[in-house]
């Protein structure tokens, strides 16, 4: 009879932790430069658009105060550096400046009232008398900073030089101004600088709201032995360092003796079959065959003494000793 020690069992079972449910996942973080970059284009935008239109309106009011004027019931003179095609306006509002020629005109503020043009007569000599045309047109106006004038005529000089301008009419509250056309210049400007605003309208509006999109979060690292996420931190319980105490035994075994082999069995034919020896520590052996008898060497036959008298020693077989070497057999 033998003891076989049975793995140690743990005093207290502990049953393993519920798998972890998966966090959600963190938000990415904004893209930080491309609100930053937005935030810049479109302030650029804003104030390089609106510096670009407020120097167009600047420019618009300097090229309408620019223009030459001659007040209604005078003879103006004019000079003109270049050859060029000029704008005739009939000025309704506005403010007269000080002139040259033969008029004593008031020079302050005007303002005709009525929806409709006041008629006029013009006539314009150059410096030899003679008479230059200015035929009827119309299309181009103004109106800012206090100055509104309508196209009424126009005009074009051949050569340099002084030239001398009569006005007529009923009306007094309005005067002549000559020039090029005051929107010339503002409506360029006008259009660069609302394509300046618009396009930094756009372009910062679009970054900013890709640099409000968050970032795609950075993958969680999970455990291999668990797909739901990482596992929480958590120790096992040791094993007992102690092998637990023996179970009692009720008495020493007696000691037996081997039980003799059994008798050996040979079938004809075939090597004598004996049952295999038990192994010293128990269990089972497989059987192994006995080897055979070396056979016998064979001889010739004796024979059998002849029947007579058991004492008469003459009917019996003798063994001659060996001869010696002067002696043969006989």
């Amino acid at each position: 009879m033998s003891y076989q020690p049975q793995m140690p069992v743990m005093s207290s079972y502990q049953p393993p932790p519920p798998p972890p449910v998966a966090a959600p996942p963190a938000k990415g973080k904004r893209r930080t430069g491309l609100l930053i970059t937005g935030l810049v284009v479109l302030l650029g935008g804003l104030i390089g658009g609106g510096a670009v239109l407020a120097k167009g309106k600047s420019n618009y009011e300097d090229a309408v105060h620019s223009l030459a004027r001659a007040p209604v019931g005078c003879t103006t003179t004019l000079v003109f550096d270049k050859a060029d095609k000029f704008i005739v306006y009939i000025e309704t509002k506005g403010k007269l400046a000080e002139l040259s020629g033969d008029c004593n005109a008031d020079s302050g503020p005007y303002n005709h009232e009525g929806d409709k043009l006041p008629k006029v007569s013009m006539k314009m000599l150059n410096s030899g008398g003679d008479e230059i045309q200015m035929p009827d047109a119309t299309g181009a106006s103004y109106d800012v900073d206090g100055y509104a004038g309508t196209q009424n005529r126009s005009l074009e000089i051949t050569s340099a030089g002084t030239y001398r301008l009569d006005v007529e009419s009923d009306d007094t509250d309005f005067a002549i101004s000559i020039g090029k056309n005051p929107k010339d210049d503002n409506d360029l400007m006008m259009v660069i600088g609302g394509g300046i605003v618009l396009a930094g309208l756009i372009v910062g509006v679009l970054l900013i709201l890709l640099g409000l999109r968050r970032r795609k979060p950075a993958p969680a690292i999970v455990d291999a032995r668990n797909p739901m996420g990482p596992l929480p931190g958590w120790s096992p319980t040791p094993y007992p360092t102690t092998m637990p105490p023996a179970p009692p035994t009720l008495g020493a075994p007696t000691q037996q003796p081997p039980p003799p082999p059994p008798p050996t069995t040979q079938f004809p034919g075939q090597p004598p079959i004996r049952p295999p020896e038990q192994p010293a520590a128990g269990g089972f052996a497989p059987p192994a065959f006995a080897p055979p008898a070396p056979p016998t060497p064979a001889g010739p036959p004796l024979a059998a003494p002849p029947a007579g008298d058991p004492d008469d020693e003459s009917g019996r077989w003798t063994i001659k000793e060996k001869p010696s070497d002067k002696e043969g057999w006989s």
